[in-house]
């Protein structure tokens, strides 16, 4: 039986590639994927760590973010997410001296939208889940929420 997060995780990793030549014209043309499976961020140069997600059931319609279930329940959400360790990542990084400036993107029907990854703690909150994460069973974690007005469109 497959699982459903293998399912939205080989299509994240597909998006992955696709998205490549559409990023490094927003981001310059040396961004590259990067080759490690479970990388931080997906793409890097000297200047940028991008982090994609893809949500192909989220449209931007009249200023706000339309999410659709799986069993066609519609809703409108006031943010978007990410799992917290990237934002820990960056923090850290930052800490040691890294000058580089580290985006999340969602990649929403096939539209990009991004945030600046930051300290303003206004911007974002953290918040606990309760769900598989591809073990085959839920578990707690943490993820950042960003607000919907601090995300961007990018395309």
């Amino acid at each position: 039986m497959v699982k459903q997060f293998d399912i939205d995780y080989a299509r994240g990793k597909q998006s992955e590639i696709e998205s490549l030549p559409d990023l490094q014209k927003i981001f310059g043309d040396d961004l590259k994927l990067d080759p490690y499976q479970y990388a931080h961020f997906d793409y890097h140069n000297d200047i940028h760590m991008v982090e994609l997600k893809t949500r192909d059931r989220v449209k931007f319609k009249n200023g706000v973010f339309e999410y659709t279930t799986r069993n066609g329940y519609e809703m409108i959400l006031d943010s978007l997410y990410f799992d917290l360790p990237k934002l820990e990542f960056r923090n850290k990084q930052k800490k040691n001296g890294c000058k580089k400036i580290y985006y999340v993107l969602w990649k929403c029907n096939g539209s990009y939208f991004g945030w600046i990854m930051n300290n303003h703690e206004n911007e974002f909150t953290i918040e606990g889940q309760y769900r598989d994460v591809g073990f085959g069973y839920k578990q707690n974690r943490n993820v950042v929420k960003v607000k919907s007005k601090y995300i961007y469109k990018l395309s």
